[in-house]
């Protein structure tokens, strides 16, 4: 099983701007940044959220980069 990185208090407060457990709750929330609320009622971030990865195995591997295929058919 992967280990999972979580954000500490300090780098949630960063994050949202904001030291109360409500506010950053709201900022979580109006960003869009998955998270949960632990049993003490503070919110928990994983690092994989934060940098945009659906899957929290794949947070240390390297994203493939786009395939585009250059389309010059219109250039005159």
């Amino acid at each position: 099983m992967a280990d999972i990185d979580f954000l500490t208090h300090e780098q949630v407060c960063e994050l949202t701007g904001a030291s109360r457990r409500a506010a950053q709750i709201e900022n979580l929330k109006l960003n869009k940044i998955r998270h949960t609320i632990k049993v003490n009622g503070w919110p928990c971030v994983t690092a994989a959220a934060v940098l945009g990865i659906k899957d929290s195995t794949k947070a240390n591997v390297e994203p493939e980069p786009p395939v585009w295929v250059l389309d010059l058919s219109r250039v005159k």
